[in-house]
């Protein structure tokens, strides 16, 4: 009976401290649906495609599984180079690479 008790406790917990970042990622997603319904966002495709057309990133495999900043309106894509995982940073609304890591 107290393993039960402690188990639901704890998934409570641990839901609980889950909805903030859930009901960020929904409030991110609306905030792209609306910049792109509006036309102040590029789409994730051809932004994807434009990147896969430069060097060295044409040499790369893209790994999918894109994250957006709505705040900042930042693309975060990821390549596989080798080995090594390289995280571009593209602008939404220009499609310019903003920065890599590493």
């Amino acid at each position: 009976m107290i393993r039960t008790l402690t188990f639901a406790l704890i998934s409570a917990l641990l839901l609980s401290a889950a909805a903030p970042a859930i009901a960020r990622g929904d409030r991110d997603q609306d905030h792209l649906r609306e910049a792109a319904a509006q036309g102040q966002v590029i789409p994730l495709n051809r932004l994807i495609a434009d990147v896969r057309s430069r060097a060295p990133y044409s040499e790369m495999t893209y790994l999918g599984g894109p994250q957006f900043d709505a705040g900042r309106m930042i693309y975060a894509l990821k390549f596989m180079d080798g080995s090594q995982v390289v995280v571009v940073y593209v602008d939404a609304r220009t499609g310019r690479i903003v920065g890599r890591k590493p």
